[in-house]
């Protein structure tokens, strides 16, 4: 990361719990980005065209979600799209 970067808001400081959270992988990292960003899930959704139960059933590990639905997502939650993938 360049400093460059932070100043141009290209880039952002993370804070430590947040990834010590992201790499746990206690929690999926929807969840964790989501609530990171003080968005609901009602929120979320509603920015990335999905329901609050689909948002619901993705951050459960019950469904993955379609690629279409990671990558509004990702652009909802100001992320890459490989930042929302479980490992």
């Amino acid at each position: 990361m360049k400093i460059a970067e932070l100043v141009n808001g290209e880039d952002e400081v993370v804070p430590a719990e947040v990834v010590v959270r992201l790499i746990s992988g206690e929690d999926h990292p929807v969840k964790i980005w989501r609530e990171y960003r003080g968005l609901t899930q009602e929120a979320l959704g509603n920015a990335a065209g999905a329901g609050k139960s689909y948002i619901s059933q993705i951050e459960a590990g019950n469904k993955v979600g379609s690629a279409k639905v990671l990558k509004a997502l990702a652009e909802a939650l100001q992320v890459d799209m490989e930042d929302l993938l479980l490992e």
